[in-house]
């Protein structure tokens, strides 16, 4: 049984969104939010409090990385998982341990690998 959660999806790629959007749709008992940028999420995380916010590293008007530091101080109980396609593995992670929870994911293996990290850090 999924635990009861509300996720916040931020990618400038609506396809991206809506793709996310239909993976978790199966999760019965999560709420998906969507935020189109890292100015967008942060006024999200700031009216909802999700549990979770995905993050994309690279967005317009305020990066993943800077939407991360900001939820840091404004909703420290918000779990970050941070995503992309422009960084290796490494690089990626060492930015998800310096700016989220340590939760990486590429772009190209969210299929498989979103689900289980989000109820991952929910536990």
């Amino acid at each position: 049984m999924a635990i009861p959660a509300k996720i916040l999806i931020a990618d400038d790629h609506e396809l991206v969104r809506r793709n996310l959007r239909t993976l978790l749709a199966p999760q019965r008992d999560w709420k998906v939010f969507e935020a189109a940028d890292g100015k967008a999420a942060i006024d999200q995380i700031r009216e909802v409090k999700p549990d979770v916010a995905i993050l994309d590293i690279v967005m317009p008007v305020m990066s993943g990385i800077e939407a991360a530091y900001e939820t840091r101080r404004l909703a420290p109980e918000t779990k970050i998982i941070l995503m992309s396609s422009h960084y290796t593995t490494e690089e990626a992670a060492v930015l998800a341990r310096l700016f989220g929870d340590g939760n990486f994911i590429a772009k190209s293996e969210v299929g498989t690998d979103l689900v289980p990290a989000i109820n991952r850090v929910l536990r």
